[in-house]
């Protein structure tokens, strides 16, 4: 009994030395590896900014308070972009990581759909000082290849420059049959992707035509 006793002992500690060399080595993978990766993302970040302002719009540098003031819009007001206390509000639909003034008075910004089909949907949308989109590009995503994963398609997304909010708040910014003045056409067989994107999109025109972005 004494014997089998100390085995077990002898393999418990066996498996905790296993596992703090097993943290150890992953925990220096981390270390050697999150420099490059964090380097690489804000190079992605800044290409995607660059391409979704207006051509000759420099993109400053990242506005700590523009998205102190973005982030208490979104959860403040809802998708028609009257202000609520509770409830279903843009912050349910869009997340802001980033916010960039540009030399001509416009706005970028690194956001988050999070209502995608396959999960968070992150993009850069730039918007012009009158409130017009500029360009979005759609930087990671997880949606279903051949449907939703279109939302990559230049094509898609170059539908989006030069809308702007809906003549009515409550409107989608999406139309499953046709292109609008301020929508644009769902991808096919993806309206969840759609309107997930939109719904961000128009999320982010609320807060910078009404919220005081710009």
């Amino acid at each position: 009994m004494s014997e089998k006793k100390d085995t077990m002992i002898k393999d418990a500690i066996i498996l905790c030395l296993i596992t703090l060399i097993l943290g150890a080595v992953l925990a220096g993978v981390y270390a050697i590896t999150k420099g490059p990766i964090d380097e690489a993302q804000a190079k992605a970040n800044n290409e995607a900014c660059a391409a979704v302002a207006v051509e000759g719009d420099e993109v400053q540098g990242a506005d700590a308070e523009a998205l102190k003031t973005v982030t208490q819009y979104l959860e403040s007001h809802d998708l028609t972009g009257a202000e609520v206390s509770d409830g279903d509000t843009l912050s349910n639909y869009v997340e802001v990581s980033e916010v960039h003034p540009t030399s001509g008075g416009g706005t970028v910004y690194l956001a988050a759909a999070k209502k995608g089909y396959g999960g968070a949907i992150d993009f850069a949308l730039g918007v012009d000082p009158t409130g017009l989109v500029t360009g979005i590009s759609i930087t990671s995503q997880s949606e279903t290849a051949g449907l939703g994963a279109n939302c990559v398609n230049e094509d898609w997304q170059n539908s989006f420059k030069a809308k702007k909010l809906p003549a009515n708040p409550a409107d989608n910014m999406y139309n499953k049959n046709e292109e609008t003045e301020s929508q644009v056409q769902a991808l096919s067989g993806a309206t969840v992707t759609s309107r997930a994107v939109t719904n961000a999109v128009k999320g982010l025109l609320f807060a910078t035509t009404e919220g005081g972005t710009n």
